[in-house]
């Protein structure tokens, strides 16, 4: 085995593997009622349990054990989007839809599975999987190497010399071409590109940690995340690699005339001024440095979370049990699976 601690974003991977696994019709229907109609086409137990996102995630999950052969193993889930981000910020993920059933069944389906084969994993109502990801991979990474798979971008500020992120992406291997690299000769799953420092700057032109203060200012519709309105990545990266941070620019905008100002937005090749929209103020909005202080607060990943303090790096041992494996497997009815 390699001594490597592998940090799987289970719900990324789920929610991944049921998308990735459906059958067409279902796939290109444009409403509920649509869906409805082809429900039956998706992979279920003779006795009406959804199974489509399990058995992918399954197979995709004992394919890199296979091939990584890692010396340790954690799953890290998201149990509700009712977490201390949204005390700070009621609005925030508000723009997520509600999960549908034959998805959100498979959720609790899921972690059951993996608990029965021996894998360790973690769920918190106050903190999401990215803090997850984020407190084990601090933890351990002075210890082992420590390889994160997610699809979520927010993991890339976790990246350094010793923590890779495997960003799920249909972009992969246009990103490794670009780079001139195959990702076959590198022990790495399908689907995924592998960054390392060297990797953010060529395709953010950031260090991983200003990923935060990247997304404190452009924002994140996804997540609903404000930002500054009308300041976008083309001002954003230059000023950051001038400044370093958030902190940096206001700190530079407070203290300089506008003259000044000026003048350096035109050496950063900042063709459109930024400055009215990144020191708008407002009684009854959230604009300017206040949106952007918050929205850094709400793109932190928490690397801290305490009731994983005393998690140590021999419980996160691989040791799948092969027997409750099979048994899982049959069950589940994986015929394929058990072969």
């Amino acid at each position: 085995m390699n001594n490597v601690l592998l940090i799987l974003d289970m719900s990324s991977l789920l929610v991944s593997s049921f998308y990735g696994n459906l059958p067409k019709e279902y796939r290109f229907a444009k409403t509920d009622e649509e869906k409805d109609m082809y429900l039956h086409k998706l992979l279920k137990t003779s006795d009406g349990q959804y199974t489509n996102g399990v058995f992918t995630m399954l197979t995709t999950m004992l394919n890199i054990v296979k091939k990584q052969r890692p010396k340790y193993i954690v799953g890290a889930w998201d149990l509700t989007r009712e977490t201390f981000r949204k005390r700070l910020y009621e609005p925030y993920k508000g723009t997520r839809k509600q999960i549908r059933e034959e998805l959100s069944s498979q959720f609790a389906l899921s972690h059951k599975v993996l608990k029965e084969l021996g894998v360790a994993q973690f769920a918190f109502m106050e903190y999401e999987a990215d803090d997850i990801l984020g407190t084990l991979a601090r933890k351990f990474s002075p210890e082992v190497a420590v390889n994160i798979m997610t699809k979520d971008q927010d993991a890339l500020q976790l990246v350094d010399e010793n923590t890779r992120v495997w960003l799920i992406t249909s972009k992969a291997g246009d990103m490794y071409a670009e780079v001139g690299v195959n990702p076959k000769e590198l022990n790495i799953p399908g689907g995924v590109f592998e960054f390392t420092p060297d990797y953010m700057e060529t395709f953010y032109g950031l260090k991983p940690i200003q990923i935060i203060d990247k997304k404190a200012i452009e924002g994140d519709a996804s997540d609903n995340i404000p930002g500054v309105k009308g300041v976008g990545e083309k001002a954003v990266v230059p000023l950051l690699q001038e400044f370093d941070t958030v902190e940096g620019i206001y700190d530079f905008i407070e203290n300089s005339s506008e003259q000044e100002i000026k003048d350096m937005f035109k050496l950063l090749g900042i063709k459109r001024s930024p400055l009215s929209y990144l020191t708008k103020e407002s009684e009854t909005e959230l604009v300017g440095k206040k949106s952007a202080m918050l929205s850094k607060t709400l793109a932190t990943i928490k690397c801290d979370i305490p009731e994983l303090q005393e998690v140590n790096l021999s419980s996160l041992e691989l040791k799948i049990n092969e027997e409750a494996m099979r048994d899982v497997f049959t069950r589940l009815e994986f015929t394929s699976l058990l072969k």
